[in-house]
């Protein structure tokens, strides 16, 4: 007989299990459907933890590195990319007085111990790769069971997401993953008769089959949050998008997916006769003494005999670095280097150049490809540009003329506040019901087109149907992206020619909010007074062909989507007379000849259009003119530039060439480079354009514009701290984790993606989601295409200012002050750089505290 104390004692197990899954999640990130593919840092639930102890937790957890091999390093230092001032520069941070001792004999020879340490860095025996140390019973006992039931869990997963928009639904799906799990995996005739048996008496409820699992596997309660981390990170892809899906009510949840892989480990184990063992292996037992070091180092110089008492001498330098904290010691050389000339490149402001009122001022995302656009387009006088979130702080839920769902354009940080439609210009109608049948007409096509391919027996029909056709169009298609392309375009203007549109923003939103998001977006940035007579709001977005990634060019802070209608929304807001009035009672007077016009920029081909020409008046259309071509000729410009450095492009085309290069790349179905996208970002400003004007940054700068003048209290230096660049590391840590562990973080090359039902890719034709971005996006296979280093903030504002936006916000004293990104400042032109840490501001290039980072570390929960 069943009591009241036994459903008090099972249902307080079931919330202890779902409170430890929890807890064990929070190690690995959140993966974002590819349409909406949004930057996350693959580390973030490690954030608490130093930069360094976090990199080996997930050697841990993963078995990856979190840094690049010591071989690349030392290649780098070859090359010149790491100098000695960069070594020594790192060494001196963390072992100040170390650098400082007596020289050490070796032999024949006196060294200092910097030429000690160089030594070991440059010729010791390299570190032991990482190794997984939490394992899962199947890991250490029979391998081939572990790869077992993570083929069955990327099975199931796969069916489950992927048969959303596949010909044929999964059956149960309706009732949720778990339920359609255990109704089908009995049937799973790939499995032994007695598998099958197992499976067929498994609970109901994913939480009761998940404790029966973990007893037994003999799982104690104590050792139940890294068990769980154990399966969670064996198919951290799949485990990823599940957390995101479990936040958006779509039927699965990560105990549900635990439930099914512990079942099918209890299950397989007990179904395999395999001997018992430990699959893991002694790392430390393979780490030289310093003493051994000291000998490989006398060997390395050629020093034939050199006494033991030297020997001796040399190890005690060697004991203050580890073998295993070499590579952190590579890193911030790299890294130094970089930041170094950088800081040293900003040193001396660049005054704006005379002449009174700009004729145009350019408001760009701080997106490091607008840092190009920018420099082009002031080079061809009379422009001042600006950067500012692609958002252009409007968080809107569009819907677009055609319909269909809506999209959320705001950083995923915040939410949309208000819901906003495209609708016909006044006496637009007929053209755009023109534009929606036509529209509608093509989708259709498309739309069949794609479901005949997905259905079970469409595919044969369809090519004898229309093979004749898409046979040429296919061939046309790789021969000439660029004619195909124009041909597409032809026939979508002939069926659905454009038709003028306008924004119900001002419609749908109060005017007290509108005038605020005016004031917010207009104080960020600096932008209060001596407003031009044309205002520019550029957005971006990236048009390519053929690219399941194609979102991760988009606008980050528009939801991984363009920011033109985000641009047209805060247009429309700041030509509104009352919005005017009102801000002119907030002491922020638009003169009545300003008008704002909205852009956006295609990052593939760096051209540049501008939307709601017909909202233009007369008066201004002159300048709209001049401002299109001025932007073609700064967007060829541009293109010259990157060219070079895209696999196959021209090494020094002509602007025009260039332009025609990049626009051919864009419309190429086979083209797996069609831009560089975010690759090389290193850092992030904060900063007047004083700052930064006249200098090439070479794309890999973020670049927000900040007047600490207008800003007393510090609250839009706190907005840009705690959401843009909070953003820009997520990318940053992206890109980062991407480059070092392409096998974990990495998404593969683009030649073997399958893409599952939009949510991800897989390597071929099975197995775990990949996180991150395509090798394709980070490298040509030759060199780096993205530099991996953490995030660099530059901050020009008064330094107390400063530290009390960091003491408000933990997530700024977790990034700053665990060294996940690394914080510069100085409150006046004509200052010198300070660098923050944890005991106050300390000049640049003065040596930092260090506090060294335990070898062993605990679990992260």
């Amino acid at each position: 007989m069943t009591t009241v104390a036994d459903h008090i004692t099972i249902d307080t197990r079931r919330a202890q299990l779902r409170s430890e899954v929890n807890l064990a999640a929070r190690v690995i990130p959140t993966h974002y459907p590819l349409e909406t593919f949004i930057a996350v840092n693959p580390l973030a639930g490690l954030e608490s933890m130093p930069f360094e102890q976090a990199v080996r937790r997930a050697g841990d957890l993963y078995g990856i590195r979190g840094l690049l091999a010591e071989t690349a390093y030392r290649d780098l230092y070859r090359r010149g990319r790491i100098t000695d001032t960069d070594l020594e520069s790192a060494l001196r941070q963390r072992y100040p007085a170390l650098l400082d001792g007596e020289p050490v004999r070796m032999g024949p020879r006196v060294v200092t111990p910097f030429e000690v340490l160089r030594g070991d860095l440059l010729n010791g025996s390299t570190a032991p790769e990482p190794s997984r140390r939490n394992t899962t019973r199947s890991e250490q006992a029979a391998p081939r069971v572990a790869q077992q039931v993570d083929a069955q869990a990327a099975k199931w997963c796969a069916a489950f997401f992927g048969s959303s928009s596949a010909g044929w639904p999964m059956p149960h799906r309706h009732e949720g993953f778990y339920h359609a799990w255990r109704a089908l995996a009995a049937g799973d005739h790939t499995l032994s008769r007695r598998a099958r048996a197992a499976l067929r008496g498994v609970p109901s409820r994913s939480d009761d089959a998940a404790l029966q699992a973990l007893q037994r596997l003999g799982v104690t309660d104590d050792e139940r949050i890294t068990y769980l981390q154990a399966h969670l990170t064996r198919l951290p892809g799949w485990a990823a998008h599940i957390r995101w899906a479990a936040e958006r009510t779509t039927g699965v949840d990560l105990l549900d997916y635990l439930a099914m892989r512990l079942t099918y480990e209890a299950v397989l184990l007990s179904d395999n006769s395999s001997p018992q063992g430990d699959a893991a292996r002694d790392v430390a037992s393979s780490i030289p003494s310093a003493r051994e070091r000291a000998a490989a180092l006398a060997l390395a110089w050629e020093l034939d005999a050199v006494h033991d008492r030297d020997l001796g001498a040399a190890a005690r330098v060697l004991s203050a670095l580890p073998v295993t904290a070499r590579p952190m010691i590579w890193q911030q050389a790299y890294e130094g280097n970089f930041r170094d000339a950088l800081l040293r490149a900003l040193t001396q402001p660049t005054p704006e150049p005379g002449g009174g009122r700009p004729q145009t001022q350019l408001v760009c995302c701080i997106d490091t490809r607008s840092e190009g656009l920018r420099r082009h387009i002031e080079s061809l006088g009379g422009y001042q540009t600006f950067g500012f979130a692609g958002f252009f702080a409007v968080a809107i839920r569009f819907t677009g003329l055609l319909g269909g769902a809506p999209n959320d354009l705001c950083p995923v940080l915040i939410s949309p506040e208000h819901e906003v439609a495209e609708s016909p210009a006044p006496g637009a109608a007929v053209a755009a019901r023109r534009l929606r049948a036509g529209s509608i007409t093509m989708a259709g096509a498309e739309a069949a087109f794609h479901a005949a391919k997905q259905a079970l027996l469409a595919p044969f029909a369809l090519a004898e149907a229309a093979g004749w056709a898409t046979g040429p169009w296919a061939a046309a298609k790789t021969l000439s992206p660029k004619g195909s392309a124009a041909l597409r375009r032809w026939l979508r203007d002939r069926l659905a020619p454009p038709a003028p549109t306008v924004l119900s923003i001002n419609d749908a939103t109060e005017l007290a909010r509108r005038t605020l998001y005016a004031q917010v977006a207009l104080t960020t940035m600096g932008l209060t007074d001596e407003f031009a007579p044309l205002v520019v709001l550029c957005g971006h977005g990236s048009v390519t062909e053929n690219n399941p990634y194609q979102a991760a060019l988009d606008c980050g802070a528009c939801g991984g989507q363009a920011g033109g209608p985000n641009a047209r929304a805060a247009a429309a807001i700041l030509n509104d007379a009352d919005v005017r009035r009102e801000l002119g009672d907030l002491g922020i007077t638009i003169p009545g000849d300003t008008w704002f016009v909205a852009a956006q920029h295609d990052t593939a081909t760096d051209r540049v259009t501008v939307l709601d020409e017909h909202l233009i008046p007369a008066t201004h259309r002159g300048h709209v003119r001049r401002l299109i071509d001025d932007l073609r000729i700064a967007g060829a410009e541009l293109a010259a530039e990157r060219s070079p450095g895209l696999p196959g492009g021209p090494p020094a085309a002509h602007p025009a060439r260039a332009s025609r290069h990049v626009a051919n790349r864009s419309a190429d179905w086979a083209q797996v480079f069609p831009e560089w996208g975010l690759a090389g970002n290193a850092a992030f400003i904060v900063a007047p354009r004083a700052v930064t004007r006249g200098i090439d940054l070479q794309r890999r700068v973020f670049l927000h514009s900040y007047e600490s003048d207008v800003d007393p209290e510090g609250s839009a230096l706190e907005t840009i701290l705690t959401a843009p660049m909070v953003v820009a590391q997520w990318i940053n840590c992206q890109y980062y984790f991407s480059t070092v562990a392409p096998e974990m973080f990495g998404a593969g090359t683009k030649t073997v993606h399958n893409v599952v039902g939009g949510v991800g890719v897989l390597a071929g034709h099975g197995g775990d989601l990949r996180l991150g971005l395509p090798r394709q996006s980070l490298t040509d296979g030759r060199s780096f295409g993205h530099e991996p280093m953490r995030l660099l903030t530059i901050v020009q504002a008064p330094l107390r200012r400063i530290d009390l936006v960091v003491q408000r916000n933990p997530l700024l004293q977790h990034l700053f002050g665990n060294d996940w990104v690394c914080l510069a400042a100085r409150e006046h032109p004509d200052q010198p750089w300070q660098r923050w840490t944890r005991g106050g501001w300390r000049a640049w290039d003065a040596a930092a505290p260090h506090h060294p980072i335990e070898e062993e570390v605990t679990p992260c929960r």
